[in-house]
């Protein structure tokens, strides 16, 4: 019994470790988090300590909208973004269209003393998603897409919309596919369907079939 236990907690332990080393990856932010640029790396971290760090503090806009605002310690607006969630993840910042599922980089434009939202190419997302297969909402074709995956693993996609098309309040069915804050990331694991509507509507809803392959 001794043995088994010992084996459980380190069970536990490992898994805990697991799950603070991927909430390291990707650092969330959310309603009065800070966020610190530090210019002279040209860099992002959410406690840096150099001399010329400039700290902001992030809001959640009113309204319908919900997009995130950035502010300076005297309460003055930094900047406002078209994202409703964001990131830092290898000291730069990450923006999160999640209504549009679109993304982002905010940097600072030296030039026009401003931070600014520069969108994210399929190549820069992949950098940042290694190991999620990247799906532009073009590729669907009458709405629907097929995918391939292997028996026994698991497997990520990212979806990009590189049309006009918009997604506020979709949601997925199966809705456990969807398990971090960024709504076009999707963890697979079952062969099948899945669906990407508004409240069910059959007429702009996104199938995804899922089938057995490598």
């Amino acid at each position: 019994m001794k043995k088994i236990l010992t084996g459980l907690f380190g069970v536990i332990l490992s898994v805990c470790f697991m799950g603070i080393a991927n909430a390291c990856d990707i650092e969330g932010l959310y309603d009065n988090y800070q966020a610190v640029y530090m210019p002279s790396t040209n860099t992002w971290t959410t406690a840096g300590m150099a001399d010329d760090r400039i700290v902001l503090t992030k809001k959640t806009s009113e309204g319908s909208g919900s997009y995130s605002e950035y502010y300076f310690g005297n309460d003055k607006l930094a900047f406002a973004l078209k994202s409703n969630f964001e990131f830092i993840k290898d000291g730069k910042l990450i923006g999160v269209d999640n209504a549009g599922l679109k993304y982002y980089e905010i940097t600072y434009d030296e030039k026009n003393k401003k931070f600014v939202e520069i969108p994210l190419c399929e190549k820069s997302l992949q950098k940042l998603f290694p190991k999620a297969e990247i799906i532009k909402i073009s590729q669907f074709k009458n709405n629907e897409i097929t995918v391939k995956k292997q028996l026994f693993k698991d497997k990520k996609i990212l979806l990009l919309n590189d049309t006009d098309k918009y997604f506020n309040k979709y949601s997925y069915s199966p809705k456990n596919v969807q398990k971090t804050d960024i709504k076009g990331l999707i963890k697979i694991s079952h062969l099948g369907k899945i669906k990407f509507s508004l409240y069910g509507d059959k007429k702009t809803m996104l199938t995804i079939k899922v089938k057995k392959g490598s």
